[in-house]
């Protein structure tokens, strides 16, 4: 049951010089990408777009070809992006979604990111589902020409967004509806993650952190020992609400969704976000800001965080609480901070120790496995 923390102690108001320390750190962080550390490793830092979203690549090596692995680092999210757009002309989901034939042929990447999606879509029960493109392309999201489809249009594309209807032979041939299309929207970022930190330790970095757009991915421990600081956004104010400081052996992956980052105002004047019910077709409606979720992979965190926002706080809860009874796989373990719409915070116990609130929530509640 969730256990009510002590609130005042917890989110003691930090001084403005704080803030004007950490932002100054900050700009040093990233404004020298190349400098020695502790006389062994070098520190390499890259930047650019991908995948609708800014890019930022960090690692250390005792490596010289720094250089290099920035390369391979970035080249491997922009092959994943040539794969995964629904804009792209040239990309295989482009292709797949505008084929004639029911029947395409797909890569073994595309049919292990379905296998993936399948096993998610089954968890949550079907509310992480990437077959909702038809229903987001009506409304506009993908050409950024908004409108409110009528519950009438709604209803007609939803009975092309069936995912389970989806079926991928062992030859990778992938059968579906006509009208039936794919969105790896809510999974491909934090599986890009996790194929460029495979490929920064493949390549020999031994401590790396990747960041596209929210989803903040690391492995390794810093040469100095320190551990990882990451900032996880206030939906209200742009600033940190809190800050997480972790180091890992393996990787971890800490992963935000949130209905304040994409959406629109109808001309019913109401607000409507990027993140979709595949119950209703129709932007979530519920009474979270946004939801991180920590754990080892970031593919994995990514379907999470979208599949939580959907439930809604209590559920949320009571899937977190059963998948810790159940697995006993560190892999599908998770743990989870949620902001909510009344300025609450939640977070589970395993963050206890290593989290700072860093904004004046109205309650800070503990959320514990029992």
């Amino acid at each position: 049951m969730p256990k009510k923390q002590a609130h005042r102690k917890k989110t003691e108001r930090i001084p403005a010089t704080f803030w004007l320390a950490l932002r100054f750190l900050m700009l040093i962080f990233m404004a020298f990408p190349f400098f020695s550390c502790a006389g062994k490793s070098v520190k390499v830092t890259d930047s650019f777009n991908a995948m609708s979203t800014y890019v930022t690549v960090q690692f250390f090596s005792s490596s010289k070809d720094g250089k290099n692995l920035c390369t391979a680092a970035k080249n491997e999210i922009l092959d994943i992006e040539r794969v995964f757009s629904t804009t792209l002309p040239q990309s295989e989901v482009f292709k797949i979604n505008h084929a004639a034939e029911n029947d395409v042929q797909i890569s073994p990447q595309v049919k292990n990111l379905l296998d993936f999606s399948g096993e998610i879509h089954q968890k949550t029960g079907g509310l992480f589902n990437p077959a909702l493109y038809p229903v987001i392309f009506e409304w506009g999201f993908t050409t950024e020409n908004y409108s409110v489809p009528t519950a009438e249009r709604i209803f007609e594309l939803m009975s092309l967004c069936d995912f389970s209807t989806l079926e991928v032979s062992q030859d990778c041939v992938l059968h579906k509806k006509a009208g039936t299309q794919l969105d790896f929207g809510g999974i491909a970022k934090g599986y890009a993650g996790d194929a460029a930190l495979d490929t920064l330790a493949r390549m020999g970095a031994t401590a790396a952190l990747v960041n596209l757009g929210g989803n903040v991915q690391f492995f390794g421990k810093k040469p100095d020992g320190s551990a990882w600081t990451i900032g996880i956004k206030n939906p209200w104010t742009g600033e940190p609400a809190c800050s997480l400081r972790m180091s890992a052996e393996g990787t971890t992956a800490v992963v935000t969704s949130g209905g304040y980052e994409r959406y629109f105002t109808g001309d019913d004047g109401n607000r409507y976000s990027h993140i979709f019910d595949p119950r209703t077709g129709r932007p979530a409606q519920t009474d979270l800001e946004s939801v991180t979720v920590i754990c080892e992979k970031g593919v994995y965190a990514d379907a999470l965080s979208t599949a939580l926002f959907v439930m809604g706080k209590t559920a949320a809860i009571e899937f977190w609480q059963k998948t810790m009874a159940e697995e006993s796989a560190p892999e599908n373990q998770f743990d989870f901070i949620l902001m909510t719409k009344d300025r609450k915070i939640l977070y589970t116990d395993g963050l206890n120790p290593r989290l700072t609130l860093l904004y004046d929530f109205s309650d800070a509640t503990l959320i514990t496995a029992q």
